[in-house]
């Protein structure tokens, strides 16, 4: 049930998704009124081929999508077009190099016209969009038509102003692409579709940093500015495959930091024996898009590799996490096999055994943001200092910080006995700061939480709002009699300590003051 959306997942997508001004929609229905699209948007990439099954599914998920408020723009790609194509000659006569070409735009048309169809019997509205976007920028194909292989263009810009996909946009119908470029000699040639979609998000980017070309352009669009809040791949072998596991569950990657993370799987990648080379290689061609694109895009932008596009897609937009987390339970193997979530994500820096190298007044302003209350700052730091383990710091601005220390391992009096606690790992704080909150900085630090830590204790006050995502990453958890404390934990030593876990959290002292913070 961890994936289901909580209260405050769904006011925040409420909030995200207002409704427009129903004045310049009046043709639609009650319900569309309330659902329709605003100024969201997801660049989309079919990896097929895919069954007529499962494109229908895909149609209606598009549909449904633009319905709860999410525009897709979708770009086709599909390894077969190119099938034949590298037992050609690399030296080709001008009618073999037209026959070459014309062959593959047929079948990238057809998959295209395919899509389409099964759009509109979905309930929605399409459009092909064919030319008039992608543009070769080295102009070697400017003498001849000829292409050898899909790499044969290296280089691709975007017409500028974007207007085939505006009009569609404009008319509420979900642009169909397929990766064609137009040259200087106006011949159109098929392009890497992943090339086509990094130089699409560059120049979305760019729009979305250039206020002038948003000016005036109010009245025409919910879409001036044409920037994607999702970056999605649904293809039919699902998420990008785990070896590294580091007590990581799942067959698949299920949150991936770009920043920290990229190389390590990259060189996974490239050793994997358990699945076919080709495979490998397109799982990296997406992950180089995926990074490469989400560069040019805001923070908040994240990315989805997925094989089942109706649950994932529509859970993600509501919730903007992955179905699965590394410590969630109780989990259905094939939504774990079919799903990895991606962001840009941010630095990591993990102090160990001090608090030497941190700010400690920003980390005070951390805590206090995050907490809304004022820090015991003098008594806290003295507390930790000798027991700190590990503190994890997301960001060099301080966007968010795990403090874990040494607790336990003295002796305690239980009635006429004693007995020496447990050493134990315990998360004194876990906080994000509220400007960074939405852009997956919880995700990232517990991921490396779970990488470090096979047990971990920690607790929180039983009316705190943040402990339904304490239980979806849980083993177990207990409330402490006559107290307002909860104690949550996961690991397999979790119900051997839970004496131990008890009393370590009972003792430890509150660190804020029980009223609010001023705010300044």
């Amino acid at each position: 049930m961890g994936t289901l959306p909580s209260p405050r997942e769904a006011r925040q997508f409420l909030t995200r998704f207002s409704s427009p001004d129903t004045t310049t929609v009046a043709d639609l229905t009650v319900v569309d009124k309330l659902l329709w699209p605003k100024d969201h948007l997801a660049l989309i990439k079919l990896e097929g081929p895919f069954d007529t099954e499962n494109l229908a599914s895909i149609a209606q998920t598009l549909v449904q999508l633009q319905r709860l408020g999410l525009m897709s723009v979708v770009m086709l790609d599909n390894q077969t077009w190119w099938s034949n194509q590298g037992a050609l000659s690399d030296i080709l006569l001008d009618s073999e190099a037209e026959q070459q070409v014309a062959e593959i735009r047929r079948r990238m048309m057809k998959d295209m016209t395919d899509l389409v169809e099964e759009i509109e019997r979905s309930g929605g509205k399409a459009r092909p969009v064919f030319e008039g976007i992608f543009e070769e920028a080295d102009h070697r194909h400017d003498s001849i038509d000829r292409i050898v292989t899909q790499d044969d263009v290296s280089k691709v810009s975007v017409s500028p102003g974007l207007q085939p996909i505006r009009s569609c946009l404009r008319l509420k119908h979900i642009p169909v692409m397929i990766p064609i470029a137009t040259t200087t000699q106006s011949h159109r040639i098929p392009i890497q579709s992943n090339k086509a979609l990094v130089a699409l998000a560059k120049y979305m980017g760019e729009t979305a940093a250039d206020k002038s070309l948003t000016s005036g352009t109010g009245s025409e669009t919910g879409h001036e500015t044409l920037v994607p809040m999702r970056l999605i791949v649904i293809n039919t072998t699902g998420g990008i495959p785990l070896t590294r596991a580091n007590g990581i569950r799942g067959p698949t990657h299920c949150f991936v930091n770009l920043k920290d993370e990229y190389h390590t799987i990259v060189d996974d990648l490239n050793n994997m024996n358990h699945i076919p080379e080709q495979l490998a290689q397109s799982y990296q061609s997406d992950l180089d898009m995926i990074k490469e694109s989400l560069e040019h895009l805001p923070l908040t932008c994240s990315a989805l590799i997925t094989s089942s596009p109706s649950l994932t897609l529509i859970t993600n937009l509501i919730t903007d996490k992955p179905l699965f987390s590394s410590t969630m339970r109780e989990q259905d193997p094939k939504v774990m096999l079919a799903t990895t979530v991606l962001r840009n994500g941010l630095d990591i820096f993990t102090f160990r055994g001090s608090l030497q190298g941190l700010d400690l007044k920003r980390l005070q302003g951390l805590l206090e943001s995050s907490f809304g209350k004022s820090l015991d700052a003098e008594g806290f730091f003295a507390r930790i200092e000798p027991r700190t383990r590990t503190v994890i710091l997301a960001g060099q601005d301080y966007m968010g910080a795990a403090i874990v220390t040494r607790e336990g391992g003295n002796i305690y009096e239980e009635g006429h006995e004693q007995r020496t606690l447990a050493s134990v790992a315990y998360l004194d704080k876990f906080s994000i700061a509220p400007k960074s909150q939405g852009i997956g900085v919880a995700d990232i630090l517990w991921k490396k939480l779970t990488d470090e830590f096979p047990d971990l204790v920690w607790r929180s006050r039983t009316d705190n709002p943040v402990n339904k995502w304490y239980f979806d990453r849980a083993d177990g958890y207990i409330r402490i009699p006559g107290t307002n404390w909860t104690v949550f934990w996961y690991g397999q030593e979790g119900l051997k300590l839970m004496r131990d876990y008890i009393q370590i959290c009972r003792d430890i002292p509150a660190s804020f003051s029980n009223t609010p913070l001023k705010r300044t």
